[in-house]
């Protein structure tokens, strides 16, 4: 009987490694890395920044069922420092030259929405990623960036409020609408 307990607990602490916990988030945090980025190798070195603290820390995690929140957060927190430091950097690379952009996808970057998204500040980014991409309450996004959640409202709130009066009448890139009577 006690070797069949031991097995039960072994596939348990199997279900909450670290290992398997990061394979059920990896995705949504390569896109969260992603969004704040807008590169491929750059989200994936956040990624790994991300999962090697994740394990250093792992076993101050006390209730695994935040994991989630715990390694969004991790992940967060990560991806401003590594946009800190690329303020820094002066790149040389020529930006016309990437084999993978068509017109199509040329077309897509410019829109006015992506425009203001890239010139929003980190803090405004993560708010509306957390809310509106990855569908987070107002009491989970609160408890990811530890903040209230009166405070995540009204962040929310004047973030919102500044991407509709850049988006009215057309938007930056084609001005106002005509309005012909």
């Amino acid at each position: 009987m006690s070797i069949l307990k031991f097995f039960q607990r072994s596939s348990d602490l199997e279900e909450h490694s670290f290992e398997s916990l990061i394979k059920n988030e990896q995705e949504k945090l390569y896109k969260i890395a992603y969004s704040y980025v807008k590169n491929e190798q750059d989200a994936l070195d956040i990624l790994q920044d991300t999962i090697i603290k994740g394990f250093k820390s792992f076993e101050k995690l006390k209730d695994m069922n935040y994991f989630s929140t715990w390694i969004t957060r991790i992940l967060i927190n990560t991806a401003i420092d590594h946009l800190r430091k690329a303020k820094d950097v002066i790149t040389l690379e020529p930006d016309w030259f990437d084999p993978r952009r068509n017109e199509e996808n040329t077309t897509v970057m410019t829109m006015d929405l992506d425009i203001i998204f890239e010139k929003l500040k980190p803090q405004q980014k993560t708010l509306l990623l957390l809310r509106f991409y990855y569908g987070y309450s107002i009491n989970e996004m609160a408890e990811i960036l530890c903040i209230p959640e009166g405070t995540i409202k009204s962040q929310l709130h004047r973030t919102l409020q500044l991407l509709r009066a850049k988006l009215e009448n057309g938007g930056e890139t084609y001005g106002q609408t005509s309005t012909r009577d």
